[in-house]
């Protein structure tokens, strides 16, 4: 479906698979849209959808370009990376759980990649990667047993704010992440999910919304974070999140929500 100004116009994908993220390229205003199955579809400005050959069956989670629309990453489970540069798309080794979301350093060729912190058969896993876009190598940056969902870079580059839940005790994280270590940022999480976050464009302000790991364990919820303080916009025991993302022209941001919406599927 495409929103614009008000409007609803659904688009006929032509497959059947569930699409679970989308990112626009800067460059063309064509959007690249990924899901299960390895699926992988370009829509264009004027509504048309076309199928792109993915080398993976794996599901997909998530996709973002780069910040020149030259480049494209997508991640998914059992440690999927995939580099897409159009119209190629080849898969990039050395992950191993599930990955669950990307950014990109702003004016960098480097990427953050959250991922689940165990593996099959809970194998230990880093839960955080950095990519080297020139050398295609993917580095551990962090380890524990918090699975990170959502990340994004600040728009001036110097930190990362990053969201997850600890698997064991079922507290939620965010934390900064400086370019070599993350550092927790104190707030109520008891059976809290963060599961994605957002700056706006200036840089002052992240959007952080989460989920609940099972019914009636916890809330879906708004939150804003001015570098210094949490501040709730909406909280539910019905709608829970996965995704956020700002208007980069207006001080305004979109959140998807449903009543089915769990951490484990965002």
């Amino acid at each position: 479906m495409r929103v614009e100004g008000g409007r609803e116009d659904r688009l006929n994908s032509g497959i059947k698979q569930n699409l679970r993220a989308a990112s626009a390229n800067p460059a063309n205003e064509s959007t690249l849209i990924v899901g299960n199955s390895g699926s992988m579809i370009r829509l264009e400005p004027d509504g048309s959808v076309s199928n792109l050959s993915s080398p993976t069956r794996e599901n997909l989670r998530a996709v973002r370009w780069n910040t020149t629309g030259s480049r494209a990453l997508i991640v998914g489970n059992n440690g999927t990376l995939i580099n897409y540069t159009e119209p190629t798309a080849s898969v990039v080794d050395d992950g191993r759980a599930n990955l669950r979301c990307v950014s990109w350093r702003p004016n960098s060729d480097e990427a953050l990649i959250a991922s689940n912190c165990f593996a099959e058969e809970f194998i230990p896993s880093p839960n955080l990667f950095t990519f080297e876009a020139t050398k295609q190598v993917l580095n551990g940056v962090s380890e524990g047993r918090s699975d990170l969902i959502g990340v994004d870079w600040n728009p001036d580059g110097n930190f990362a704010l990053v969201v997850g839940y600890d698997v064991v005790w079922h507290t939620g994280l965010i934390a900064r992440f400086d370019g070599k270590n993350l550092h927790p940022i104190k707030f109520q999480n008891d059976h809290v999910y963060p599961v994605s976050v957002a700056w706006d464009p200036t840089g002052k302000v992240a959007a952080i919304v989460t989920s609940v790991a099972q019914p009636h364990l916890g809330e879906g919820q708004i939150l804003l974070w001015d570098g210094e303080e949490f501040k709730e916009l909406y909280r539910s025991d019905e709608f829970f999140f996965s995704q956020t993302a700002w208007s980069p022209i207006e001080f305004k941001f979109a959140a998807i929500a449903s009543t089915e919406a769990r951490t484990f599927d965002s």
